[in-house]
This record gives C-alpha cells, structure tokens and sequence, in this order.
C-alpha cells in the first residue's frame, strides 16, 4: 500500500518499528478513521518505519478491508478484548509484542486497559501517551499535554497538536491534522450533477437517525436542483434505502435516483468522492466524506460529539439543536433498556422507518437542512443537468 507523506521531522537512525496501542472498546469505522491521524503523524515523523496498529481481534475482523487498504499502518497487531483478564492472553500478546522490537509506541487516549505499562515490558524504548485517557501515565517515557481545550473537553486537533508537538512534526493549522483517506479510484458511469448524497441510516444498537419521511421531502424540494440522488447504506440496509428510492420516485419522477449498499469501502469511498453534498447522520460515511474533503451536512441527535472533529472536518456542517440532554456516549449493545438515559425517555434502538426517533432529531426541520444543502451545492444547474464524469 503506498502512503501520501508530509515531511519529516530528523529521522532518528534507531527508529524503525513503531505502534500505536489502541485497545478500542466497540469502536465504529469512523473511529478508526480518526486513528489514521495518529498513524498519519507517526508515519510523517519517521518516514522510514514499520508502522503497526494494535487493536482487539473484534475490531481487526470488523473492519479487515479498512485495516488492508485504507489505513495509514503498515501492520495490524492483535491484542486481548479489554475485559480479557487472561494472564495466559496477556502473557502471549506481550511476547508478541516484545517480538516486534518495537522501539516507540504511542498510547491512544482510548485504549482501555493496555497502556504504557504493558509496553514497558515488552521493551518498548519510548513511550508516549497522553495526559487523559484510560491508562494514565504509568510507564510512559512521554507524557503528551494538551493545550486548553476550546470546547471544555480535548477534541481531534488538540490531540494531534499534542502528539505533532512530541513527535517533531509541524502542523500548519486544523486543515494539516486529516490525512487523505487512502483509496484506489474505480471507473464508475457518468452521472448526472450536482450530486447529493443521503446516508439515512446507521448502527441499529442505538437510533441516531432522521425519520426517513424527511428525507423524501427533502429530496422533493431539491428535485429540479440536483440532477442525482445518491443513497448510500450497507448491505443490511438495503431494503430501506429501495424503499426510500420508490418514495422518492413518487414525489420526484424527475430526479435520478442511484442506490450503492453494500459496496466494498473502495467502491463507496469513489461514490463519495464524486458527491457535491453529503446529507446524513453522525456515521461512517459522513467520516468518509469528511477524510474525501466532500462537504457534508450532518444532523446530530442525542451524542455530544460534534465538537471533537468540527475544527479539523475543512467541509463539514452541522445541524444541531444542542438540546441540554445531548450528552450520550457509548450506549452498550445487546440487550437492555430501550429507553435513553435523556429528559424526553427517547426510544433507544432502532426500530423501523416509522419511528420512534429521538426528539433531538425528529425537531430538526427540512427546511433547515434544505437551506444548509443548497448553500453548498455548486451554482444554477443548465437545463438538463449537468454530466460529471465519476471516473
């Protein structure tokens, strides 16, 4: 896989092998994204390293087509769940990594229980973490600190800044922090533009949807505007996005309609990259689009989570009513409750095109994220749309 690289700070001779540990509980495609920040920075410090990813088997086998082409590591390390108190699991994974002769490693802010201790011994030289995060300071060499956080809390660009402050590397502002997402364009048919993309849906552990009613109303008052609507989904989701399409057709007969569910992430990330404007929810296409530098509109609903990438997404808007019960994180999968921990008892799972939704999202207006899209489309389209090629 070949890397797009910045420059380099003074390679020092030694450093040829280094990891970034991230012992990730249940992390999504988007967070792994935000890991190529990481992984980017490390690569543009040391040009000329090995660079491995360190991540529970869960994660690994998840996302296997990200891990292989799309990242910014050379290699993929697995490591125990972190609710794996095995000191058989522990005492394996150490000697692997003590095999790896790994002579700096960086201890992401996430990672849940395997720490700077652990690397100091499997023998790793330099050690650096941050100075929040899961594992604390114990057997660091380097104690990343951050600088006062904007928004109360860390977000991506003072992680980075951190981490681009230990390491050497020069940071010219937030637009330097997202690294390309990698990615081998594919020859696609020419379509129709502007281009709009709608991603409507996402995990159904934990409902962070707009009601899919607005999305057809929405696609009827761009019809006349755009010359095709793009849905994107995954494969689980492809009835709703053939649905979707059909209601669509009805109110707009006019406007080409494209469903992509499924694809492989190179198929989708060649979709999105030809997309004027994606529409959707806080999910992984939205992340993809932001890495593809395409302007997204984001409709956010009960996570407080808008604030860690607005600085360093170039492109990316958000439509927020920033109710005072937006502040979840991390709701577990598999059974439980069906409420959210919220002042308006939320439905918590995914339940169907028919709702409930979270009234943090079903208050957003289609007017609102009408007039957000059409503020970023490209100018009057000729009559007859316009043809972009995709290819």
């Amino acid at each position: 896989m070949s890397h797009q690289v910045g420059e380099a700070r003074r390679t020092e001779p030694a450093v040829r092998r280094v990891c970034l540990l991230a012992q990730l509980w249940e992390p999504g495609l988007g967070d792994l994204l935000h890991r190529n920040i990481l992984l980017h920075l490390l690569r543009r410090a040391y040009p000329d390293a090995t660079v491995t990813f360190v991540l529970p088997s869960a994660a690994a086998g998840r996302f296997a087509e990200f891990l292989a082409h799309h990242t910014y590591a050379d290699l993929v390390m697995i490591c125990p769940a972190h609710d794996d108190t095995s000191v058989a699991s522990t005492e394996e994974f150490l000697g692997r990594l003590r095999a790896g002769a790994h002579d700096l490693c960086v201890v992401d802010p996430d990672s849940r229980t395997l720490g700077g201790s652990a690397a100091e011994q499997a023998g790793v030289a330099r050690r650096l973490g941050f100075a929040v995060g899961y594992t604390g300071s114990a057997g660091l060499t380097d104690v990343i600190r951050l600088p006062r956080p904007v928004f109360g809390q860390p977000d991506l660009y003072d992680y980075a800044r951190g981490l681009a402050a230990t390491l050497g590397v020069a940071l010219t502002g937030p637009a330097d922090v997202l690294p390309p997402l990698p990615f081998r364009p594919e020859p696609v048919p020419p379509t129709p533009g502007p281009v709009v993309g709608l991603h409507p849906g996402g995990a159904r552990h934990w409902n962070r949807r707009w009601p899919q009613d607005r999305y057809v109303e929405l696609a009827r008052r761009l019809a006349g505007t755009v010359g095709t609507i793009l849905l994107v989904g995954d494969a689980d989701e492809a009835d709703e996005l053939d649905l979707l399409r059909t209601r669509i057709g009805q109110v707009g007969p006019a406007t080409r309609v494209r469903v992509v569910a499924g694809a492989t992430l190179n198929t989708l990330a060649t979709m999105l990259d030809s997309v004027d404007v994606l529409v959707g929810s806080d999910s992984a296409p939205a992340h993809l689009a932001a890495a593809l530098r395409r302007q997204t509109v984001v409709l956010y609903g009960p996570t407080p989570t808008e604030f860690l990438w607005t600085r360093i997404y170039p492109r990316h808007h958000g439509v927020n009513h920033r109710y005072p019960c937006q502040t979840i994180r991390n709701l577990p999968r598999g059974a439980g409750t069906t409420t959210m921990p919220c002042v308006h008892a939320c439905h918590y799972p995914y339940a169907g095109v028919d709702g409930p939704y979270p009234r943090c999202l079903s208050d957003i207006s289609v007017d609102e994220v009408y007039q957000s899209v059409r503020a970023r489309l490209p100018g009057q389209v000729a009559a007859g749309g316009r043809i972009r090629s995709l290819s």
